[in-house]
């Protein structure tokens, strides 16, 4: 339920269903969305592994009561995916255990035989003998409209109705592999959002540490101190030709097992072609520095009366932090305000007046690499 295919060229990212995003974009989506209560479902959804598994001796006899709870932990999972490409276009169902109940009802209803000793050592035999072809729990919808099916509060397991018949044992390792296949799915999803919020971006923060790309020894060093950086699931790769605007171009195609193996491949290649995950250091939200002049700033806007972004902020903030704390700095701002006065005032023309910036600009470095004396560097720069 949970798979992806996705192709790959030239840094963008052509989802099956026709849609494209520049690398990196979809990694924004999860890098951005809210951590809160995940922990929780995850704590469900490991539940759920052993208090659905009717091949258990410790399945319990309230098994729906149980179900009713996992089942608003799924359809929560369920509303996150779809908030989240590439899910955000697909159907998800709500309420698929009480379909899934309903589908193999004869296991769970009251038993029509009169009561017999049962075996508790034979309990698990009956499903691992138990000649049966399952099919994926998706396949196993019985109705859109859930008003038709019964509460998932109503259902009670016995193990002497499970294995009354041939037809009931079989059943019963049909729901097990499904419960198994869905129990799984969901909780490596919640799992795999839990590792990019614990794993990936601090992963990513500590890459870009400083003011440069990280350089091949940098990544080595720390993808060796985030072991758990590896997601679950696994890919497979091929080549495919798909047509677009601008014609039909060959792609490297992915085929994920889940989410977080793809959002580990859109990690590394981001690492790889310089597209950085960065954290902007002024608004605190995530952005895809693309192969350019590295800065932890992000580009959105922050005021629009003026027009000012993170990054023009930070500018200002740092130019003011050099007027403040360095006096080579101070006395050339000081030298480019009477120029810049004398220009408005008309007593020089726009020819002199950008002569002057390249002279200024010459004197400060110069100052700065300690070839002029402070004293000099003033008396010059006032000419």
């Amino acid at each position: 339920m949970f798979e992806i295919e996705a192709h790959y060229h030239d840094r963008k990212i052509y989802l099956s269903d026709g849609r494209v995003y520049p690398l990196g974009e979809i990694l924004l989506r999860y890098f951005s969305m809210s951590s809160y209560g995940l922990g929780e479902l995850f704590d469900v959804c490991e539940r759920a592994k052993s208090e659905l598994n009717i091949s258990s001796l410790f399945c319990p006899a309230d098994i729906g009561e149980r179900a009713q709870e996992i089942e608003f932990a799924y359809d929560s999972i369920m509303d996150i995916a779809k908030s989240l490409p590439p899910y955000d276009t697909k159907h998800f169902r709500h309420g698929l255990l009480r379909n899934l109940f309903a589908y193999y009802n004869d296991i769970f209803d009251e038993p029509f035989y009169e009561d017999s000793e049962f075996e508790a050592v034979d309990y698990n035999d009956h499903f691992i003998n138990a000649e049966s072809t399952p099919v994926s729990y998706e396949e196993m919808y019985i109705t859109e409209d859930l008003n038709e099916l019964r509460a998932l509060s109503d259902y009670e397991f016995d193990s002497k109705k499970v294995f009354s018949n041939y037809e009931n044992r079989k059943d019963a390792a049909d729901f097990t592999t499904c419960i198994e296949q869905m129990t799984n799915e969901f909780a490596t999803f919640i799992e795999d959002i839990i590792r990019v919020k614990n794993i990936f971006m601090p992963f990513a923060d500590e890459l870009c540490d400083h003011n440069s790309y990280p350089t091949t020894q940098k990544v080595i060093d720390t993808f060796q101190r985030y072991t758990g950086v590896i997601s679950n699931g696994s890919m497979c790769m091929g080549h495919t030709v798909i047509d677009t605007k601008k014609g039909p171009i060959l792609c490297e195609t992915y085929r994920f097992t889940s989410q977080g193996a793809f959002l580990y491949f859109e990690l590394f290649k981001c690492i790889e072609e310089k597209f950085m995950p960065v954290r902007c250091k002024n608004c605190g939200r995530w952005f895809i520095m693309k192969n350019t002049t590295f800065s932890h700033f992000c580009k959105r806007l922050i005021s629009s009366n003026p027009l000012k972004t993170c990054r023009d902020h930070a500018m200002s903030h740092n130019f003011k932090e050099k007027l403040k704390n360095d006096p080579i700095w101070e006395i050339y701002n000081r030298g480019y305000k009477q120029h810049y006065a004398r220009f408005m005032k008309g007593k020089m023309t726009k020819a002199e007046f950008s002569e002057w910036g390249e002279y200024a600009i010459e004197l400060r470095q110069k100052a700065a690499d300690g070839e002029l004396e402070i004293e000099e560097y003033q008396k010059l720069i006032r000419i």
